[in-house]
């Protein structure tokens, strides 16, 4: 008994004194957790608007303390991130950063001040209808190709900052509000990204702009065409049938909604030292990019995992190292705040089963060929390079993992699950050949380091196809008034896409319980 006791007694002090490492382990000197905490708040914005505009008033307030002081438990266990090149000697390299932040979301279309994708006709819908509209949007009378009243129920919080800066500003306002928040979120990325190498890095801000897998070699051998090899226009993601991944640059230019908070999101996940604020961080990719999130599934479980094996403590008992996990985890940001967050935002977007489409699979036998060929040019060329530098790395073996299975599930009719939900993997992959490339320079390795800039720059081409129609179109229109710069303008109540954008709602928990009734 006396032995039992005493072993007790040195149970508390081991695991407080591994979590007091842990935690210094993750501070350098000079580190700051500013810009984490600027990204927190960039992320809450846009669900608060959600809140005040959708819930009914009471629970509007409660939900918005509860979130609130979620973010202020979250801001204090930001990580500190040491980028030391931050000050005035290095203005030059800021002020290059933000230029190619400016530039990049400038060429994807983003407020239509240069040419848009075609995509964009249902971006602008949905910002111009959450503009118009009072909130919640309801449309209650002669609501055509439905039986019932409908609600629009999409993952919109991307556009809320805009739609709330033009219902006070006007349409014009919101357009360019929408820009200045696209290229904000494009800096928190670029600076989560230049973290890792502890300095401004815009060699790897460039890279993340052009980073692909090699669309261009794929296109080549399905269509023995050198078009889709040099310097032109064409959109080269689509070569292998029945699969589509897409590079950084197709998704900013095509569906930049999804694809900033997704990246924001994952980076800011994988600068985490705890699980404190794992869920929270995690919840707010629900409403803002609901595909993504289930890709990055696979990744929490890995980070939760891998935080509960650093923790356990091997000379205490089994009993505290479950309290210590627990305590790492069950925070009020993660419970009550993330919690909030997930459920709200799930049971939102269940309202709409108009538009739900079930879960499939691919049927393999049929696209045996082009799943091998997406899988090799498309992600594995690059993981079988950095093998050798990251085969030790957990992450390595996720992103695979979920590369190789996310082209076998299919959600609705279209390619839309594998293009969305491998986007964090996509950023995990980004960032371990990034680490790998340094590496190999800093060890003068030529052969390998060249290896690996060569796949990088075949890679790079899918993007340059991107730029080019940006430029070739933007071009046009300003010397021809018949060209036009925005895409195509649409009723999205109207639109044959409307089952994914509205839902009949009137068996909605959601919208019976927690939103504000139509006047």
């Amino acid at each position: 008994m006396n032995t039992n006791a005493k072993s007790k007694t040195k149970a508390k002090p081991n695991i407080s004194k591994k979590l007091n490492e842990l935690k210094k382990s993750g501070e350098k000197t000079g580190a700051s957790p500013i810009f984490c905490r600027l990204a927190y708040i960039y992320l809450v914005i846009p669900f608060l608007i959600f809140v005040f505009g959708w819930f009914k008033l009471p629970l509007a307030l409660v939900s918005a303390a509860i979130i609130i002081v979620g973010l202020y438990f979250a801001m204090m266990y930001a990580p500190s991130l040491d980028i030391s090149q931050i000050n005035r000697q290095n203005i030059p390299k800021i002020l290059c950063a933000v230029v190619l932040a400016v530039v990049w979301v400038y060429m994807s279309g983003i407020g239509g001040y240069a040419f848009q994708n075609y995509d964009h006709m249902w971006r602008n819908a949905i910002l111009e209808t959450l503009v118009d509209n009072e909130w919640p949007v309801y449309i209650n009378d002669s609501a055509p190709f439905f039986e019932n009243p409908v609600a629009m129920i999409y993952y919109f919080a991307f556009w809320l900052p805009a739609a709330w800066y033009g219902k006070h500003f006007g349409m014009a306002s919101a357009y360019g509000f929408l820009f200045i928040w696209a290229v904000i979120g494009i800096l928190f990325i670029f600076y989560l990204i230049s973290a890792f190498h502890k300095k401004i890095a815009l060699p790897m801000m460039i890279a993340f702009i052009f980073f692909s897998g090699l669309d261009a070699v794929g296109a080549f051998i399905y269509t023995n065409s050198p078009d889709y090899t040099w310097f032109n226009t064409l959109h080269l993601e689509n070569w292998a049938s029945g699969f589509q991944i897409s590079s950084m640059t197709t998704q900013l230019f095509w569906v930049f909604n999804q694809a900033i908070p997704a990246w924001l999101i994952t980076l800011l996940l994988l600068h985490l030292k705890d699980n404190r604020s794992l869920v929270f961080i995690y919840s707010f990719s629900l409403l803002f990019c609901t595909l993504p999130a289930v890709g990055l599934l696979p990744f929490m479980a890995y980070f939760f995992i891998r935080r509960c094996v650093q923790i356990y403590d091997k000379k205490t008992l089994f009993k505290d190292n479950i309290i210590a996990m627990l305590k790492d985890s069950l925070t009020f940001q993660n419970v009550a705040a993330g919690g909030l967050i997930g459920i709200t935002s799930y049971l939102f977007l269940k309202s709409n089963a108009t538009g739900t489409q079930g879960i499939a699979y691919t049927e393999i036998k049929r696209f045996l060929m082009p799943y091998l060929m997406t899988v090799f040019f498309e992600f594995l060329i690059y993981h079988i390079l950095i093998y050798k530098k990251q085969s030790k790395n957990g992450l390595f073996y996720v992103s695979l993992g979920t590369l190789l299975v996310v082209p076998l599930i299919r959600v609705g009719p279209h390619v839309d699950f594998v293009m969305r939900a491998s986007i964090p993997a996509l950023v995990v992959l980004f960032i371990l050949v990034m680490d790998t490339l340094s590496s190999y320079v800093k060890e003068k390795k030529l052969l390998a380091s060249g290896i690996l800039i060569l796949t990088l720059s075949l890679g790079g081409l899918t993007a340059q196809h991107e730029i080019m129609r940006t430029i070739t179109s933007t071009t046009n229109s300003a010397n021809d008034p018949n060209v036009p710069l925005k895409a195509t303008e649409i009723d999205l109540f109207q639109d044959g896409a409307r089952g994914n954008f509205f839902g009949e709602y009137n068996d909605s928990f959601f919208f019976k319980h927690i939103a504000k009734k139509p006047e």
